[in-house]
This record gives C-alpha cells, sequence and structure tokens, in this order.
C-alpha cells in the first residue's frame, strides 16, 4: 500500500474513532485519537507533494495546538482557544491570497458575495453579541477571531463565484465546515446545550482538514498542468 493511502486511511481512521469517542463520551478514546488526526492528514500531504509549505504547516501546527487545548477541559476555554485558531485563519487567508484568481466584475459575481457578506456579518454580530454581558476583554476577542474568519469565508466564497472547480469546491466546504464548527461550538457552550450541535461540531472540526489539503494539492496540480500546458 502506498504511503499516502496508508496516511489518508489513518487520518479516516482517527477521524472515525474520535468522533465515536466523543459521542459515547469516552475520554481516553477522544485523548488518544484526536491528536493523530493532524500528523495523519500531514503524512498523506507531503507524501503527496514531497514539499512542505511553511503556511500550511502553520495552520496544522496552530490546529493541532487548539484541538488539544480543547481536550484540556480548561474553564474559560473559549480564552485559551481562540488564539492558536485565529492564527490558522490568518495563515488560510494568506494562502488564499497567494493563489488568488482574477476576478470577473459582473452585477451577478457582485451581488453574490454582497448578499453573503451581509449574512455572514448578521451572524458575526449576533454572536458577539452573546458576550455583551462578559467581563473582561473577551467580547473583542471574539470579535476579533469573527471577522478573521469572516475574511476566509468572503475570500472562500469570492472563488466558488469566479469558477467552480475542484480547489474552489474544496475551499468552500472547507470554510463551510469550519463555519459550521464554529458556530455550533458557540452555540453549544453559551446558548444551548443540544447534544446534536457538539456533535456536528465535532465532526465539522476533524473533517475540516481534508478539504484544506484537497485545496492545496488541487492548486499544486494546477499550477503543474498550467506549465505543462504552456
Amino acid at each position: 500500500m502506498k504511503t499516502k493511502k496508508i496516511a489518508l486511511f489513518a487520518y479516516i481512521t482517527c477521524c472515525i474513532l474520535s468522533v465515536f469517542g466523543d459521542m459515547l463520551k469516552l475520554d481516553s478514546l477522544v485523548l488518544f485519537t484526536l491528536p493523530l488526526v493532524i500528523p495523519s492528514i500531514f503524512f498523506y500531504y507531503f507524501s503527496q507533494t514531497k514539499k512542505i509549505d511553511l503556511l500550511v504547516c502553520l495552520y496544522l501546527i496552530f490546529s493541532f495546538l487548539g484541538d488539544y487545548i480543547g481536550l484540556m477541559d480548561f474553564d474559560n476555554e473559549l480564552n485559551y482557544i481562540m488564539f492558536p485558531f485565529f492564527i490558522c485563519n490568518i495563515a488560510i487567508i494568506l494562502i488564499m491570497i497567494k493563489n488568488l484568481s482574477k476576478f470577473k466584475f459582473n452585477i451577478f459575481n457582485i451581488l453574490s458575495i454582497s448578499v453573503f457578506a451581509i449574512f455572514l456579518l448578521y451572524f458575526w454580530y449576533l454572536v458577539v453579541e452573546l458576550f455583551s454581558f462578559s467581563e473582561g476583554t473577551i467580547k473583542s476577542k471574539v470579535a476579533v477571531f469573527g471577522f478573521s474568519l469572516f475574511l476566509v469565508l468572503i475570500i472562500a466564497s469570492y472563488n466558488i463565484i469566479w469558477k467552480i472547480n475542484n480547489s474552489n469546491l474544496f475551499l468552500m466546504i472547507f470554510g463551510s465546515c469550519v463555519l459550521i464548527s464554529d458556530m455550533f461550538y458557540m452555540i453549544y457552550n453559551f446558548q444551548n446545550q443540544l447534544i446534536v450541535l457538539d456533535y456536528l461540531h465535532f465532526i465539522c472540526q476533524v473533517s475540516c482538514y481534508f478539504f484544506l489539503i484537497k485545496y492545496i494539492l488541487s492548486i499544486e496540480e494546477n499550477k503543474l498542468l498550467a506549465k505543462l500546458n504552456s
């Protein structure tokens, strides 16, 4: 079996077991399998490219740190977990900007992005307002983190509106997973502890890494094809 298949199999197995452990509240199983999710997807990425992109590594390292902090179950966990995932948002923004395509200015494209931006800004406002009566700087931290996620999703929507292809589709799925994961995390922890929200948050969190790596690999494949055709 090729290295990439072994790495992908390990990633899928760790995802399934960690989700299973989360649903059944088997903390020891989650503690063992969740930290292996990102190393597995990293080896899948490396086996495909044979090289290392520093921004991709930065994203995966801080995602690993954020996931690990989440396992520790600290009091006021949000204060600790936002920073590593904020760095992740910055890393993916830089990755997307580096691979940004030329935008086609027409009414449909501008209207589509505007409607999506208004929706995201409204959602961002609602989430920030959950912390209106919180002490300290937590509301400001949530606002800054939320705006970084807003930029991630706007750039992802820009790409998919400009052109529907594999890389942009993977990017949009990645962005959707991150949005759902963060949204359900906030709702579950600060508004309504409906257990299905926790499950969906967890599933989207471990799934988003696969779609990010597929986006990166697809971008590199497109660049290689462009060179061969030039």
